[in-house]
């Protein structure tokens, strides 16, 4: 009796394990297959909100009312751009008013005494210009000739500067130099040859030996 006894305890036990084995991997089949369940169904993408931009409308003007319930004018339109004188290039000469002429109180004509002396080679032009300032009424000394010059020159006495001016602007020198009267007289002309001459006009190799007679 004691012998049956021990292999039914042995069996018994054996098939207590199986259950346990069976049961342990039904269990994990089964928390399997819920997992797998999850899994399969992903959570639905969410729609991500794009930014959009629309143009911002600008408001057109309102005329809004002033105190006595009128509308407010309207502003005045921008005047038109009008063109404008540009001044000429620094560069570009630009006209001027002729200087006036300064006014000579010259004496009287008849009043002055003129010698004139040719310094150069073109013969009788001496003689040319006393008969032009003889007819001007100017008292004219015997023309002389003079050492070779360079230019043409006005000279003058103390006190008689203004007068030599005349002279020259007479016969249109007005831009020959002028110089006080020196001791001795230029071109080799003697205190006694000059006489009592106020003005020397002193030829050179210019304008004024090119005189017409």
């Amino acid at each position: 009796m004691e012998s049956n006894r021990a292999p039914n305890n042995q069996m018994a036990l054996k098939g207590v394990v199986l259950v346990l084995a069976l049961i342990a991997a039904g269990a994990f089949v089964l928390a399997r297959g819920l997992d797998d369940e999850d899994d399969s169904e992903p959570a639905a993408a969410q729609p991500t909100p794009t930014a959009t931009m629309e143009a911002e409308e600008i408001p057109e003007p309102v005329e809004t009312p002033s105190g006595d319930g009128e509308a407010a004018p309207a502003p005045a339109p921008a005047p038109e751009e009008t063109e404008e004188a540009t001044a000429p290039p620094a560069d570009e000469p630009q006209e001027t008013a002729p200087a006036q002429e300064e006014e000579l109180e010259c004496r009287d004509p008849s009043t002055i005494s003129v010698m004139v002396a040719n310094g150069t080679d073109v013969g009788g032009a001496a003689g040319r210009l006393s008969g032009e300032l003889n007819t001007a009424n100017y008292i004219t000394l015997p023309p002389r000739n003079a050492t070779p010059q360079v230019n043409s020159a006005f000279y003058y006495r103390a006190g008689y500067e203004v007068d030599a001016q005349c002279v020259a602007k007479l016969l249109g020198e007005s831009e020959k130099p002028l110089f006080p009267m020196p001791d001795p007289p230029p071109g080799g002309i003697t205190i006694d040859t000059l006489g009592n001459a106020y003005v020397l006009v002193l030829i050179g190799p210019d304008s004024l030996a090119q005189r017409p007679g």
